[in-house]
């Protein structure tokens, strides 16, 4: 097995294709090593892309905020930019895991790792992120939703392709977002549930609004009921409280012994998304 500490993208793109797939990208790996050591993860090389400077950095570029692919859970959660553009994701970035997973894990990761409810996916998700991935074939960009190929399977082969960064356009004015997890972690276990929003309020109404709520489906999932109903609406409680409602038409969750039955996640899925939407409503009336 052959270790490549990469000091450059070329240096990485270069290592997957002698690796022919035989290779696995590799920056905090807090969730590679436990695929690895239960034998589901046998690579022949490990490229690890932790001090290429190219995927460091968090900087304001063309109205955007870009998070590059390096960059560790605890670097978000206490970046300045980050708090003052989007403290939801700062907030969702500082509840994954412990601080020690946090000073080694990475966003980039989160997502492609493609588990159902990460908190820093979820807080991430309504923010309409765009993912830069380099290949031996070129660049291509991906939204959220297409970071996922289905149920904890990501659309991104990290024995072929790296994930540079994340672009977020900036928020405009009458825009908020928010973060909710269903309680504090007791342990280092993944949520019960969580879900985010980020909605844009124009004259007291809602012109649009992004909902996403897991472990519900592949992924963040959209509440593409809610999001509809919201439209043209002023953010009153008896509609938020309708919107939470809505939101189950868009909810599959399974039942997990650990981690709550189906029909516990369903009754209480309505709450969260309502306690979204309260905090979006919230941060814009102050």
């Amino acid at each position: 097995m052959e270790y490549v500490n990469a000091s450059s993208v070329r240096q990485v793109l270069d290592a997957l294709t002698q690796a022919d797939g035989g290779a696995v990208v590799m920056a905090g790996g807090t969730d590679l090593m436990v695929d690895f050591k239960a034998g589901k993860l046998q690579p022949k090389m490990w490229v690890d892309v932790t001090r290429v400077p190219e995927l460091g950095g968090i900087t304001v570029e063309d109205g955007k905020l870009v998070i590059g692919a390096a960059v560790t859970l605890t670097t978000i959660a206490r970046s300045p930019l980050v708090r003052q553009y989007f403290p939801s994701l700062a907030q969702g970035c500082g509840t994954v895991g412990s601080l020690q997973i946090r000073n080694s894990a990475t966003l980039v990761g989160n997502v492609v790792s493609a588990q159902p409810a990460g908190d820093g996916a979820m807080s991430l998700a309504p923010l309409d992120p765009t993912f830069t991935a380099l290949s031996a074939q070129g660049e291509r960009q991906l939204s959220m939703g297409e970071m996922y190929a289905g149920f904890a399977r990501s659309a991104i082969d990290h024995s072929r392709e790296l994930v540079t960064k994340i672009s977020i356009p900036l928020p405009q004015p009458g825009e908020a977002a928010s973060f909710v997890r269903l309680e504090l972690r007791k342990s280092l276990s993944l949520p019960m549930l969580n879900c985010a929003a980020m909605i844009h309020v124009e004259n007291g109404a809602v012109t649009w609004a992004r909902i996403t709520m897991a472990p519900v489906g592949v992924g963040p999932v959209r509440a593409k009921a809610a999001e509809a109903f919201l439209a043209g609406k002023a953010l009153t409680e008896e509609n938020m409280t309708q919107a939470g409602q809505l939101a189950l038409e868009d909810a599959n969750p399974r039942s997990n012994p650990l981690r709550g039955s189906r029909e516990y996640r369903l009754d209480t899925l309505p709450v969260l998304i309502r306690r979204a939407l309260e905090a979006c409503r919230d941060q814009l009336e102050h």
